[in-house]
């Protein structure tokens, strides 16, 4: 081991460590470093004002310039929302950043360059705004045995901030989850358990003669315990299907599917769930498949028969939600190798808050909605090799959405995409 003034900085390499004692050789050896590196940067800043010298002293730009020439980049960083914008700076140039609390109370800087040199700066007062007020000595070593164990140490607070995420999401998922879901079941029992009550009292009242008006109002009341109860059932059945994606349990059932009378058996069902509720808004159908398939029988496909109408089902009720009239179109056609079904509402449109996130879990616009359904038309439709898509019409008011199924999928495949859908292929 050596200690040498600054004017010797070029003798670093003749030894394998050397302790640096003033601020600028410091500073020279640090970016000299960073600019000699050629495959990767391992580099810790410990505090958030630690961040700020760095890009005073152009070590931020040097990071930068590392990337362009094609060096590796992980940091792990203290992070606010001061300096939150340096490092997202960082981030957009393809720098891989962590947030990290501070690893040691002695608050050193670590930088690991190519594997083979390691840097330590102590920082003795990170109270302070400047580079050279702040550091007290540096250790330089080119000896692997010195460099290795710091290689171990980051790679340790690495796989901590890997752990720490993976918790993190998985708690935040499961409470919103939970909480979604406590929420949603509990609306719908609560009308049911009205309803029924009511039918119990109306029916009681009724004794031996026929009341048309408490007739009337039976009908409305088993009407909501209807309406109710489905939603909850539809609910639960979301929810039992995101556990199967989530754990690789989800599979399809496939079959030959007449592709008409599936829609218009959905359009029934949305219809159904809607009675009373929309009765200026109406689903018209527009089938352009009559031509294809020959000899009168009706045109059909290899798909999962239940869940593509529950992908349907979803975009219809969507739709009808946010049309407070007029007609929604339904449309399908083949077109290559494609089966395609789309859905043209003239409607609100797409919120633009949710626009880019429209097919992930838990986004919705609606305040009876979970963001399950599109979620899950989005996986199945993926499962099928197929595409989905919700966007804004081009042409008029309301969003035009629809989904494409390929036409060469066939019962010995169900095997294949069972296995493409098992474990980690399922997000």
């Amino acid at each position: 081991m050596s200690r040498f003034p600054d004017d010797h900085l070029g003798d670093t390499l003749q030894t394998s460590i050397h302790i640096i004692t003033t601020p600028d050789g410091i500073r020279q050896q640090y970016v000299n470093l960073v600019r000699s590196s050629t495959s990767e940067i391992l580099l810790i800043f410990p505090t958030i004002n630690a961040v700020q010298r760095e890009e005073k002293i152009g070590i931020i730009e040097e990071l930068k310039n590392a990337v362009q020439r094609g060096v590796k980049i992980r940091i792990l960083s203290a992070e606010d929302e001061f300096i939150r914008d340096k490092l997202n700076a960082l981030r957009a140039c393809g720098i891989i950043v962590r947030k990290i609390e501070t690893p040691t109370e002695s608050k050193f800087k670590l930088l690991i360059a190519d594997r083979k040199v390691s840097y330590i700066v102590e920082t003795r007062d990170d109270s302070k705004a400047e580079f050279a007020e702040a550091v007290g000595l540096a250790v330089h070593s080119t000896n692997k045995a010195t460099v290795m164990p710091f290689v171990t140490i980051f790679e340790s607070f690495w796989r901590e901030t890997d752990l720490y995420e993976m918790a993190r999401e998985s708690d935040r998922v499961k409470d919103e989850f939970v909480n979604i879901a406590a929420h949603e079941l509990r609306n719908p029992i609560m009308p049911i358990l009205l309803g029924a009550d009511l039918i119990q009292d109306a029916i009681t009242g009724l004794k031996d003669d026929i009341d048309l008006d408490k007739a009337a109002g039976l009908i409305s009341n088993a009407q909501m315990i209807v309406r109710n109860a489905s939603r909850l059932l539809r609910l639960s059945e979301d929810i039992l299907q995101v556990s199967r994606i989530e754990s690789g349990t989800f599979r399809l059932k496939l079959e030959a599917v007449a592709l008409e009378p599936l829609i218009h058996s959905t359009i029934a069902d949305v219809e159904k769930r809607y009675a009373g509720e929309k009765p200026k808004t109406h689903v018209v159908f527009e089938p352009k498949l009559g031509m294809i398939g020959g000899n009168g029988k009706p045109f059909t496909i290899y798909c999962d028969q239940s869940k593509i109408a529950q992908t349907l089902f979803n975009l219809l009720d969507n739709a009808m939600k946010f049309t407070e009239e007029g007609n929604i179109l339904v449309s399908a056609v083949v077109k290559q190798t494609e089966a395609i079904v789309a859905v043209q509402d003239p409607g609100i449109g797409i919120d633009p808050e949710i626009k880019m996130r429209l097919f992930e879990k838990f986004v919705s616009r609606s305040n009876g909605g979970t963001g399950l359904g599109l979620y899950l038309s989005r996986k199945i439709i993926e499962a099928h090799g197929g595409r989905i898509w919700c966007k804004d019409s081009e042409q008029r008011k309301g969003a035009d959405c629809g989904f494409a199924i390929p036409l060469d999928l066939h019962p010995e495949t169900a095997v294949m995409i069972e296995r493409e859908l098992d474990g980690s292929n399922v997000s």
